[in-house]
């Protein structure tokens, strides 16, 4: 039976703080969750010796643990000098790794990452999340929650960025493997926001919008199923009028993508829609407002249309994959017209056309009840 303290190498010359536990011929590891920084400077030294003192007294309190639970009432006097067995190694505060964690991230979703983590305060509802608390259990009561706060496929967004900070957990060392790694999510569950019908289509054209740009790119995407970020970003330079096709590397996907660059064709609609404006080669196409206020003004003009579906920009992309996929597209068409790398992404909207076709047959009026 030995405890003793050891270092694992990190990255940038850090190291990671770890107890090999060897109790009754059984091995394991039990990481501190104590990082010791490159000793470059004085201060990373005088720090690192803070942290090493700290670990030795938490491998002093977890060995005097085992003792007591073996020799308890063998020696005069020994309840007084220890802890109780039943006492554990503090365990790290997840809602501050998550606030370093939102430190070094650098992606532009970043508010969408703080905004989970204030679901998870709000479903927690204390103010520490000892790490060992994050069970296979307790995310996927996590999820359920909230499947049962947001709509759409929000929830599933929220859930992976929670997984994402679990899988830095298991990178620094706080865990050894990421319980959310159990909870399964449904395939299709990314597909879940509004369809536009082509009557709905149609009706917003012909309803005012108090920014034109917006109703605009909107439509626009309806017809071509670009993104927000893309839309945004368009310019003229992207864009071959005489061929009817539209090239440009996808922001989303340009850093992790094998085939990042989209060509699209171009219909009708589309290029009426952008031949509403000239431009100079590097001029936005669309001139949008941020992110925010867009959605205040497409929610909006969707009440003045009389369209009570919960609608997002989002859902243009959504609309056009499906409509185009309706009408008799191969899904090779589809994920090509879309962007996907793959039909992976694309076999998502199959259970919609599945679901759109089983309501058109259900649509037929009903034989008599009784025949001749």
């Amino acid at each position: 039976m030995g405890i003793t303290l050891a270092k694992k190498a990190l990255v940038n010359g850090r190291y990671s703080l770890y107890l090999d536990c060897c109790v009754n011929g059984v091995r394991r590891k039990e990481y501190l969750g104590i990082i010791l920084d490159a000793p470059t400077t004085k201060a990373a030294r005088t720090g690192n010796k803070m942290k090493l003192h700290l670990a030795t007294l938490v491998r002093l309190k977890q060995e005097m643990n085992l003792l007591h639970a073996k020799y308890l009432g063998q020696l005069p006097g020994f309840q007084e000098m220890v802890m109780t067995p039943k006492e554990e190694l503090p365990s790290p505060d997840f809602f501050k790794i998550a606030k370093n964690f939102l430190t070094l991230y650098t992606r532009k979703d970043k508010r969408l990452v703080q905004a989970v983590f204030e679901q998870l305060r709000k479903f927690h509802g204390k103010a520490n999340l000892p790490i060992r608390q994050i069970t296979p259990s307790f995310c996927t009561r996590f999820l359920d929650f909230l499947y049962e706060q947001l709509r759409g496929s929000t929830p599933i967004n929220y859930f992976k960025k929670f997984k994402m900070c679990l899988n830095y957990c298991v990178d620094e060392h706080f865990i050894e493997k990421s319980p959310a790694d159990r909870v399964r999510l449904s395939q299709y569950n990314e597909v879940t926001k509004e369809i536009l019908s082509n009557e709905e289509i149609s009706r917003l054209a012909l309803t005012p919008c108090r920014s034109k740009e917006v109703k605009r790119a909107f439509l626009f995407s309806c017809y071509s199923g670009l993104r927000w970020c893309d839309v945004q970003a368009l310019t003229y330079q992207n864009l071959d009028m005489p061929s009817r096709r539209l090239t440009l590397i996808q922001k989303k996907v340009a850093t992790h993508s094998t085939n990042p660059v989209l060509h699209l064709n171009l219909s009708a609609s589309a290029l009426q829609l952008l031949s509403m404006k000239n431009g100079r080669p590097n001029d936005r196409v669309f001139q949008l407002p941020s992110h925010s206020y867009g959605l205040r003004v497409l929610n909006d003009w969707m009440r003045k249309a009389g369209i009570t579906k919960h609608i997002s920009f989002h859902c243009a992309r959504h609309t056009f994959i499906t409509h185009i996929m309706a009408t008799g597209a191969s899904i090779k068409t589809a994920a090509s017209l879309a962007g996907h790398s793959t039909t992976r992404h694309t076999e998502k909207y199959i259970h919609i056309i599945d679901e759109a076709k089983q309501r058109a047959v259900d649509s037929l009026p009903p034989l008599p009840e009784q025949l001749n």
